[in-house]
């Protein structure tokens, strides 16, 4: 019995430990909507680089949260638009290191009822010092003038490319 005992603890200690090896602490500030969001599918395979008149000036990783066969038919073209309950985490960096300090967050969310911003709602958190993110005031309609000229992908600049041939 106490052997039993002993294997059921060290297995349950074992996959805590798994779980939170897996599971992402969000960092406060954030919304709990975005929890885990490095497990979701990453949009860009390559860490996307500061470019000119970049208004998310770092080093880019995406991440959807809808899983590749939501997102590409079965000849791998990616669909469009996409679904309603899509978000969108864009994590910007300092570097292209992954343990460099994220320094924003940016969320693009696929909502019923915003018309005006082509269905999606957008929101910016940044981190100045500490660990806390805050969110950014501005016109969502400023993100989507930009967004604007994606009119072809939805909005969305960055294309699927995990995936494709």
């Amino acid at each position: 019995m106490k052997k039993v005992l002993v294997i059921f603890i060290s297995v349950c200690i074992s996959a805590l430990y798994i779980l939170s090896a897996i599971s992402q602490i969000l960092p406060p500030g954030l919304p709990s909507d975005i929890d885990g969001y490095t497990n979701w599918t990453r949009l860009n395979k390559k860490v996307l680089r500061p470019r000119s008149a970049d208004p998310h000036s770092g080093y880019k990783r995406l991440y959807v949260n809808k899983k590749p066969n939501e997102l590409l038919t079965q000849n791998r073209k990616q669909i469009f638009p996409y679904p309603e309950e899509t978000i969108i985490v864009k994590e910007v960096k300092r570097t292209a290191q992954k343990d460099s300090d994220i320094i924003l967050i940016s969320i693009m969310r696929k909502l019923p009822g915003n018309e005006a911003t082509g269905g999606w709602d957008f929101i910016e958190y940044s981190r100045f010092s500490g660990d806390s993110f805050t969110q950014i005031q501005f016109p969502k309609e400023s993100c989507y003038a930009c967004h604007q000229g994606a009119s072809k992908t939805d909005a969305v600049w960055t294309r699927f490319t995990n995936f494709r041939k």
